[in-house]
């Protein structure tokens, strides 16, 4: 029961990390009771224990995908059976980094402490690298995001990525743990026990142990000495070509959103937004008004009174619009409109021969749709289903989610606010998806989401700090319009220059500055993570070897 209580505790550390709390520092430790629970154990057993922190973890912070499922008319037992089956898939990664710490401990002659730290961090990157990308991916909760209000150590993304400071969280917990346990020899049956004060600090002056305290010491200083140059210089170059952006948070409740009695209602939302615009003077226009995601119901292109009520408003504020709704390629049949001023956005859509798109629009200050940009990154149950025929007898709300499909490329938007990377919604947490379009040529990152799914609950302010990294990884800044919110700017050193609080009907208003530079991660992407698979690979691989090494 202790080693359980143990596990419990370093999962409370881990909730307490991530928004909404966000307390930062307890990163740090939070692992340091799961080594203690592994120690001295059998690698089958720390699997186990690794289970236990991980599915306790997830479902802390996960705990939202409860309510969600239950706002969504589901019975509560369907979302608290995804949510432990999604928990025990993620604590799978957690195990597994238990087992292979300790498979390779036990392997690990005297005095190899530095080496055992080093494998050990490479193989955290490396199992939250593959989760971020096997079964499509789902890099929620990555250890490294638990620091984003940490901005001198986040700095270190721009080469590494996330996945840096998630390297440098896990050497720092093995140290703390090392260093408490004064265990400079990593095998289990030649630890001293019963030792005097006097003879604990001796063990502990001991040289390796000394050695791994000064090097990690060495890697989170040399971090920070560059992450507070970078704050103290990034953005102080000559301020020019400043754009202002604005962005729309319409509020529109999920379950309005798709329902046709509140058409109307959500088009008169977001009239009576941009109506504030109207009484502006020229000098204070913004460059570019954005959407949220899924911001225009229906399907812009293809109904002329939708059409047509987008392009009167950017032809009357004179600015261009960055707007969302569905698209589709072939066929859509809809029932005429005849001469009522009511909006109807009733489809007959044929899913056979119809291909469906997760879309954004520019709209030109003229009231034409100069540029477009598809999702390529598709949510799984969310924008597609698997085994839908089956599924469908379990869980109703599948016969309501549409069969989206992906984009084909992370094209660039220009604007007048400069060229535009978009993603939307899921796609922001996956960091390659974003650095594409930076790569590209992107100045700007854009991100539309719709986070009213999870209601007044942690998630909104877990997927917005995510983007946070985003911003850093490229240089960047980034515009986040979500409908019910969390809204906001973030400049290219990850400070959130203004953001909105959820679920509130507002407009944002802030300065950005497109920028054209390319970092080391933009360039090479997760080059780092890439590096800690083939050591660990190699490490576990050659164990025999590993004293050699």
């Amino acid at each position: 029961m202790r080693k359980i209580a143990l596990c419990i505790l370093s999962a409370i550390f881990l909730i307490l990390s991530f928004p909404k709390t966000s307390l930062w520092p307890l990163a740090w430790i939070s692992l340091v009771p799961l080594f203690f629970a592994v120690q001295n154990e059998k690698p089958l057993k720390s699997f186990l224990y690794g289970i236990i922190t991980g599915l306790a973890a997830y479902c802390g912070i996960l705990y939202w995908l409860v309510p969600t499922f239950s706002a969504a008319g589901e019975p509560k037992i369907i979302g608290i059976a995804v949510l432990i089956l999604l928990s025990f898939y993620l604590a799978i990664y957690y195990g597994l980094f238990c087992l292979f710490i300790r498979f390779a401990h036990l392997r690990l002659k005297s005095g190899a402490t530095i080496r055992y730290s080093l494998l050990a961090a490479f193989l955290w990157v490396s199992l939250e690298s593959i989760r971020t990308h096997l079964f499509t991916g789902f890099p929620w909760a990555v250890l490294g995001y638990s620091q984003w209000n940490n901005l001198p150590i986040i700095q270190i993304s721009e080469f590494a990525g996330v996945y840096g400071v998630s390297f440098l969280i896990i050497l720092v917990n093995l140290t703390i743990s090392n260093a408490i346990k004064n265990d400079t020899k990593c095998h289990p049956e030649t630890e001293a026990k019963g030792l005097k004060s006097k003879d604990r600090i001796l063990r502990f002056a001991q040289n390796d142990n000394i050695k791994n305290c000064g090097f990690t010491l060495l890697l989170i200083s040399v971090s920070l000495i560059f992450g507070f140059y970078k704050l103290k210089n990034i953005g102080t170059s000559e301020h020019r070509n400043i754009k202002t952006v604005s962005i729309l948070q319409g509020n529109i409740d999920q379950y309005k959103k798709w329902n046709e009695k509140y058409e109307q209602e959500i088009v008169d939302t977001y009239s009576e937004l941009v109506s504030t615009f109207y009484r502006l003077p020229s000098t204070l226009y913004p460059a570019l008004i954005v959407w949220p995601e899924s911001s225009v119901p229906g399907f812009l292109k293809s109904d002329k009174k939708l059409y047509g009520w987008i392009s009167d408003i950017a032809k009357k504020t004179g600015m261009q619009h960055l707007v969302a709704s569905n698209d589709y390629k072939q066929v859509c049949y809809h029932r005429s409109l005849g001469n009522s001023n009511k909006f109807d956005f009733t489809r007959s859509l044929d899913y056979k021969n119809g291909k469906f798109y997760n879309s954004a629009f520019l709209v030109s200050s003229d009231g034409k749709i100069t540029d477009e940009y598809s999702k390529v990154h598709l949510v799984p149950f969310g924008e597609y289903i698997l085994l839908r025929n089956f599924l469908s007898k379990f869980i109703k709300v599948v016969n309501e989610i549409g069969e989206f499909s992906s984009g084909e490329k992370h094209n660039v938007i220009n604007s007048t606010a400069g060229k535009l990377g978009l993603n939307i919604c899921f796609e922001a947490i996956f960091p390659n998806e974003v650095r594409k379009s930076v790569k590209n040529g992107a100045e700007v990152i854009v991100n539309l989401t719709n986070d009213a799914w999870y209601l007044k609950t942690s998630a909104p302010y877990q997927h917005f700090t995510m983007n946070v990294f985003r911003a850093v990884e490229n240089r960047r800044f980034v515009v986040r319009a979500a409908n019910t919110g969390v809204s906001g700017f973030i400049d290219p050193s990850g400070r959130v220059k203004s953001k909105t609080e959820i679920f509130i009907t507002t407009t944002l208003t802030d300065d950005i500055q497109p920028l054209n530079y390319l970092t080391f991660y933009t360039k090479f992407g997760d080059i780092f993570a890439y590096l800690c698979i083939i050591i660990s690979i190699i490490l576990l691989t050659f164990r025999k070897k590993i004293d050699k090494l």
